[in-house]
């Protein structure tokens, strides 16, 4: 008899591994739909994105997180969610279902070109008659959105804190090798120097739409930077720029002419006049590229020498850059190339110079008040 129930045990004990297995890779589908039924969209959502990377791609999941996510404050997040079921859903009825809420999330991300499109696919296919009239009351409201001319203004302020071991860019070796003359040594203040510092900007920003597809943009950034121990090295630097835009909700055009400041302990140090022009085109699937290219003359201050024009150069700057969205991750891939060739030609020509770099960021959005973020860059000058 002992000799059953150590084998009955013995099955057992193997069960118990496959019936936890089992439950850990169950579907919170239904969990969520409950949630969602019940106005939970937010805990919904939470749950959804705990098991997003084991369940993302299955028609049922997606459906309702796309649906947690829009009604949960998370509409970029319920586009790519929506669009995968729209995509790939076998089942008929929760295809349409999807294609519906798209349009829908579409709409509150702006893009009201696809949500018009979706909408009236929708539409062909009869869907019941309370369904037709949401959607018409929806193409009401982006026919009104598309011709609404309203002015807008908007600003931001940031500060931070931090410590910079090296605030004016020298070397830390108290000798410097010459060939004419040999070593010659540096007093403190031409060494690395150490230093706190907080850092302030200010954007202003002032949007004047003519039509639906056409805006004049007139923005004004300052950055006020203070060392806490160094005044010497502080800067404030003041741009204005005014731009004007244009393009549909594919591609959008972008031409601005701007002017800088830069002050140097509270004395002129650099001035700045440029003239940009941008493209940007908005793929399927989250995806977006852009080309960007600035012409620049840059001039120093010459109050504290006649000689800072020599400093003077003129910059042509090309950036390429390729932006994919997926879920809570946003990547970024930036190449840029810019050629600065000096006003003096003669005596200037060691301040001419050409650089290339590279640029990676990565955004998460762990939820909607904190996005952490990284970045990467190696630049060849």
């Amino acid at each position: 008899m002992k000799k059953y129930r150590l084998l009955l045990l013995f099955i057992l004990s193997l069960g118990l591994p496959l019936q936890t297995q089992a439950a850990e890779s169950e579907s919170p589908y239904a969990e969520m739909d409950r949630l969602v039924t019940t106005g939970q969209f937010e805990e919904a959502l939470d749950l959804g994105s705990r098991n997003l990377e084991d369940w993302e791609g299955d028609p049922e999941f997606d459906f309702v997180y796309g649906l947690a996510a829009l009604e949960g404050g998370s509409p970029n997040d319920a586009v790519f969610a929506l669009e995968r079921v729209a995509a790939t859903a076998t089942d008929g009825v929760l295809r349409e279902r999807a294609r519906l809420e798209l349009a829908r999330a579409y709409f509150v991300t702006d893009n009201l070109t696809a949500a018009e499109i979706l909408f009236n696919v929708v539409l062909t296919n009869n869907p019941p008659q309370n369904v037709r009239q949401n959607i018409e009351a929806f193409l009401q409201l982006i026919e009104a959105r598309r011709n609404q001319q309203d002015a807008s203004f908007n600003w931001s302020i940031a500060s931070v804190i931090g410590s910079d071991d090296n605030i004016n860019s020298a070397t830390s070796n108290g000798l410097v090798d010459t060939p004419l003359i040999g070593q010659i040594e540096l007093d403190q203040a031409g060494q690395q120097t150490e230093d706190q510092f907080s850092n302030t900007t200010i954007n202003l920003n002032y949007n004047y739409p003519f039509t639906r597809d056409r805006s004049l943009d007139v923005n004004v950034g300052l950055i006020h930077l203070d060392n806490f121990d160094t005044d010497q090295f502080d800067i404030d630097s003041l741009r204005g720029e005014v731009a004007y835009a244009w393009g549909d909700d594919v591609n959008r055009f972008r031409h601005g002419v701007a002017v800088g400041q830069v002050n140097l302990d509270g004395e002129g140090f650099q001035d700045s006049v440029s003239i940009n022009s941008s493209w940007q085109h908005v793929g399927g699937n989250g995806w977006y590229q852009s080309l960007s290219a600035a012409y620049t003359q840059i001039s120093y201050d010459t109050n504290t020498g006649a000689t800072n024009s020599l400093r003077d150069v003129n910059q042509l700057l090309f950036t390429a850059g390729l932006t994919k969205i997926a879920g809570q991750r946003t990547h970024s891939l930036n190449l840029y190339h810019a050629d600065e060739d000096p006003e003096n030609p003669t005596l200037g020509s060691h301040n001419g110079r050409r650089f290339t770099g590279f640029a990676y960021n990565l955004l998460y959005r762990l939820n909607p008040q904190h996005t952490p973020f990284l970045r990467a860059s190696i630049q060849d000058v």
